[in-house]
């Protein structure tokens, strides 16, 4: 008895043919690494935000580890940063543009759920290696947890804006990691104004400050679970 005769033996049909994808087809939009707009902040916009938050307002950044608790581990994050209402004025211009960017992917998304400014002020100062997802048990968002208590809420969606004059600093870049292991360099969003969007499970870091300061206003769209 064949395949195709043992397959129908069985009330099934065989299984199809594989065909070779073409070398010319084109990828879905879905593997699209990043949406990004260079300086589409103007400069007075980025610095109407910083002159909203004085340099004594913030504190030294902290990282989350599995457990869901918070710790200062400057080996990992180095850097200060303060948080900032998700209803401040600039969570709008956030928001807008993460929806913007969110055709690409089409996420399920509640909302903003977080929003902070980083501040890289030190030589050294960095953010190793890592993905910005939270477990949908790790962390709760006012004003969104709550119109729906029994779909949990976790980061989908990461926005960065860079405040910051790019000739201000050096180092202090912000890099992506490929699916394919590869290193994504974006030298354009030293630009300042420019905002960067991608999906919250992609990797990144910032890279060692080496003079001047760098702040970033980043921001977190949530959602239900990926399923």
């Amino acid at each position: 008895m064949d395949d195709a005769e043992r397959a129908g033996a069985v009330g099934e049909l065989p299984p199809p043919p594989l065909v070779p994808p073409s070398p010319n087809a084109p990828l879905s939009a879905r593997y699209m690494h990043m949406r990004a707009w260079e300086g589409i902040w103007p400069k007075a916009v980025c610095q109407a935000v910083l002159d909203e938050f004085p340099d004594t307002a913030f504190s030294d950044a902290t990282v989350q580890t599995r457990q869901g608790d918070t710790l200062i581990d400057p080996g990992t994050r180095r850097t200060k940063h303060i948080f900032i209402e998700p209803a401040h004025w600039t969570g709008a211009l956030v928001s807008h543009l993460a929806h913007q960017a969110n055709l690409i992917w089409r996420f399920d998304l509640t909302g903003l759920g977080t929003l902070s400014i980083l501040r890289y002020d030190e030589v050294g100062s960095h953010f190793t290696w890592h993905v910005d997802v939270l477990a949908y048990d790790q962390a709760s968002y006012p004003g969104l947890s709550e119109l729906s208590p029994a779909r949990p809420l976790e980061r989908k969606l990461s926005v960065t804006v860079n405040l910051s004059d790019g000739d201000d600093y050096e180092g202090g870049d912000l890099e992506f990691v490929s699916g394919s292991g590869q290193l994504v360099q974006q030298p354009e969003l030293r630009t300042q104004g420019s905002t960067v969007i991608f999906p919250s499970t992609l990797g990144h870091r910032v890279t060692p400050l080496t003079r001047g300061v760098r702040y970033a206003l980043v921001g977190w769209m949530v959602g239900p679970p990926l399923r």
